[in-house]
């Protein structure tokens, strides 16, 4: 896009989107200097209690990925407590055929095991990619709208669901307490000056989207890229962490699959495809740091395509099209 272009794009943006723009900014500060960090909802704080330590950070990562709420991590350091006691008995005598960290049935383990550590294996003898393979199917089994029958899916007892939900009140403790207060369900919001920046930068591009066009290779071999763009999918994902702080030059795909951090983030996190000829790229903002309307940031051939980067819903994505990314994230997010 020419300099004359994009001055003529500007100009004609209406002022309505202006205003919109102004009080994006207002609301981000409201939201992260105020007590609510998705305009009313549900918060989950601190850290799982009587977990083993090292377990805690794959609970929450997997409850994460699979967008099992803020009860998924009590949820999945429960089930893994009641049949393995947390990986320290994986002696099944039961003759059920069941094994490794998390119980699966070979069958079951064929069809939704995941190679969670990325060491090419699916091992259910790994804890990650078991902890991560039953937060999966306990998605695909109802969780988190209807967690009675994702547990029941997965031991067919209601005694065992009992057994489940009590050891996971204890393991919330007062660490990741459901705290109702009317609204959507969310996490515990971020105070971090990155995350804030780039939600702010997030919420302008995104109110200019209508008014800007897709380009590919737009601003490739400008670092930082110029505010406005023009963008493409990794050019717009490399902006929003340039806006960040995170002085990072402007990527392409097969760049960004091995920057920053290996896996999902706490806060943010990069989803990314680095070959072609389905190359992609866009951003998670994790639940409780944005509401489900704004849960991905990025250009999209599903929302406004043939423009430039914007919000993306929650329900624009299916579970299976997200496997196909890959997972990095941010340092320190």
């Amino acid at each position: 896009m020419s300099d004359r272009r994009l001055v003529t794009v500007l100009i004609g943006i209406p002022v309505a989107a202006l205003l919109v723009l102004i009080g994006s900014a207002v609301c981000i500060a409201l939201a992260f200097g105020g007590t609510q960090s998705c305009g009313g909802g549900s918060e989950a704080t601190g850290t799982l209690k009587g977990v083993p330590a090292k377990l805690v950070p794959i609970f929450q990562q997997a409850a994460v990925k699979y967008r099992l709420g803020p009860k998924g991590p009590a949820m999945l350091a429960s089930i893994n407590f009641n049949e393995t006691s947390f990986g320290t008995n994986m002696n099944n005598t039961t003759g059920s055929g069941a094994e490794g960290w998390m119980m699966f049935m070979p069958e079951t383990w064929a069809t939704y095991g995941v190679d969670a550590n990325g060491d090419g294996v699916k091992d259910p003898f790994n804890p990650e990619d078991a902890i991560f393979t039953a937060a999966r199917y306990l998605r695909a089994s109802g969780a988190p709208g209807n967690w009675h029958d994702a547990v029941f899916a997965y031991n067919h007892a209601e005694w065992y669901v009992e057994r489940v939900f009590g050891d996971a009140q204890r393991f919330q403790g007062d660490g990741s307490e459901l705290v109702s207060s009317g609204g959507e369900e969310c996490s515990a919001a971020p105070s971090g000056p990155a995350v804030e920046r780039m939600i702010v930068e997030a919420n302008r591009l995104s109110a200019l989207r209508p008014h800007t066009e897709y380009v590919w290779g737009g601003s490739h071999g400008e670092s930082p890229t110029p505010p406005n763009g023009p963008f493409d999918c990794s050019s717009a994902v490399s902006h929003l962490l340039q806006v960040g702080g995170f002085h990072n030059p402007t990527m392409d795909t097969v760049a960004l699959s091995s920057w920053g951090e290996p896996g999902p983030g706490r806060w943010v996190t990069i989803h990314v495809k680095p070959y072609e000829p389905e190359a992609h790229t866009f951003i998670e903002f994790m639940p409780g740091v944005t509401p489900p309307g704004k849960r991905y940031w990025g250009t999209s051939g599903f929302v406004e395509p043939g423009h430039g980067p914007g919000w993306i819903p929650e329900s624009a994505f299916s579970a299976s099209y997200l496997e196909r990314f890959e997972l990095r994230h941010p340092p320190g997010l």
